[in-house]
């Protein structure tokens, strides 16, 4: 027993050389918040983690570093002109995680060298500024040869901002704290207390219910979706939507006014295309560019930007109807007859870069093709990605198609491109294709 009292006099007294033992920062513990996951039949919007970052006063004491067996604190951790322990793609990382074992449904990739374009599809964008840190970390073998395992207890204050790239504005902010605590001592521990305490944030957030209200209604914060009864239809009666048939008499449209009435679709932080079907503001473009959000915006060629309603739209066959409340559009023909095999068609779309818009390439019809969503209209004519939803015109300017994909080797396109026929697009959206 003898011993042991002069152990920890020594281990008290070893502080004294190096720096007057310290008082522990507080450090709190946080409830759990009340995380249920998402019902299985929830509609989320898909949501992506935006961007991280770390703001705190330059010199602010943060905690304290012990290094023996009795954790006793003898130095200070001042915010910044350290290394930080976890990079903010690692907290990225690890709120993907937290939100994807939660129901929600999470695109990006935290690790992709470059602009991950799945996070275009997001219809949410999560920011969070990590505005406070306390921790007590302990290395308590670091004395005795072995300075790597560590131990200790962390919070963490998380301000949260979410962006709809629809509305182009913040939609919500939310505050949460986290708490973490090790009471083992592991290699990486100070890391891990860090990482548990945001780990604890985040699901402080994913548990509002504010959030997640948000996350399950349309997308945009200015819309709100009827709730549907059982004697109503869950999409609107289409036989309104009064297209043009092109006929023997139709006048033939320039290529420079078609362009004018194709769209640029906006999603997020990438892009498609689309077309005017109809004066009063119908539109028509792939599913795979709307998925399942309510809203999306649109831009025409002369810059004007709106936001429009998604009314009607069929995975399978990838085509979606979009409605704008606009009067006095220009709408382009449709053309319901097959085109021949060998004629001239040209899509006009975005392809790659928004500022591209409205650009007209021009190939030959290489016949029709069946795959498992129906038949497909083949071409050589150039598309690229930010093309999937324009229209294909014939050399009278009247829609044939509806640009949807095209075949890649080694990254390189190869001049097989496929085209939704527009009459399989109207007849799997429910519009009568009569003049």
């Amino acid at each position: 027993m003898r011993c042991r009292g002069i152990l920890v006099c020594l281990l008290l007294l070893s502080c004294l050389p190096l720096v007057a033992c310290m008082k522990k920062v507080r450090v709190d513990p946080v409830p759990e918040p009340d995380l249920r996951p998402l019902a299985m039949d929830a509609k989320a919007q898909p949501i992506t983690i935006y961007r991280l970052t770390l703001k705190l006063r330059r010199g602010e004491v943060v905690g304290t570093v012990a290094y023996d067996g009795l954790c006793i604190p003898r130095a200070a951790t001042a915010a910044l002109g350290e290394r930080s322990e976890l990079t903010r793609d690692e907290l990225a990382e690890v709120f993907l995680e937290e939100a994807d074992s939660s129901g929600f449904k999470v695109v990006g990739d935290t690790r992709a060298l470059f602009d991950d374009p799945d996070k275009s599809r997001a219809n949410l964008w999560v920011g969070g500024n990590i505005s406070e840190i306390r921790k007590n970390i302990c290395f308590p073998m670091h004395d005795w040869g072995n300075p790597v395992p560590s131990k200790g207890e962390a919070n963490m204050v998380v301000d949260w901002e979410v962006f709809s790239p629809v509305d182009r504005q913040v939609v919500l902010r939310r505050t949460t704290t986290g708490y973490g605590k090790l009471d083992s001592a592991t290699e990486g521990g100070g890391a891990e207390v860090l990482r548990m305490a945001f780990a604890h944030a985040a699901r402080g957030l994913l548990a509002d219910e504010e959030f997640r209200k948000l996350v399950t209604q349309p997308a945009g914060s200015g819309y709100a979706a009827p709730q549907l009864t059982q004697a109503q239809e869950s999409r609107p009666m289409l036989t309104d939507v009064r297209i043009r048939v092109a006929g023997p008499d139709t006048p033939r449209v320039p290529l420079d006014s078609v362009r004018h009435s194709a769209v640029l679709v906006q999603m997020g932080g990438g892009h498609g295309s689309g077309f005017v079907i109809t004066d009063d503001g119908y539109m028509l473009t792939n599913y795979h560019v709307v998925e399942e959000s309510e809203r999306v915006r649109v831009r025409f060629q002369n810059g004007v930007s709106v936001v429009t309603r998604v009314v009607a739209r069929d995975k399978r066959r990838d085509v979606a109807l979009l409605k704008a409340d606009m009067e006095g559009l220009r709408p382009l023909y449709i053309q319901t007859a097959d085109v021949p095999t060998g004629d001239e068609v040209s899509p006009v779309g975005a392809p790659a870069d928004e500022g591209l818009q409205g650009t007209i390439s021009r190939g030959i019809a290489s016949g029709y093709r069946m795959d498992r969503n129906g038949r497909m209209l083949q071409s050589d004519a150039a598309t690229y990605g930010g093309n999937s939803g324009g229209p294909m015109v014939d050399r009278n300017g009247h829609v044939v198609a509806i640009t949807v994909s095209g075949i890649e080797v080694d990254h390189a396109p190869i001049g097989v491109n496929f085209f939704i026929p527009i009459t399989d697009a109207l007849k799997a959206l429910g519009i009568p294709a009569t003049p």
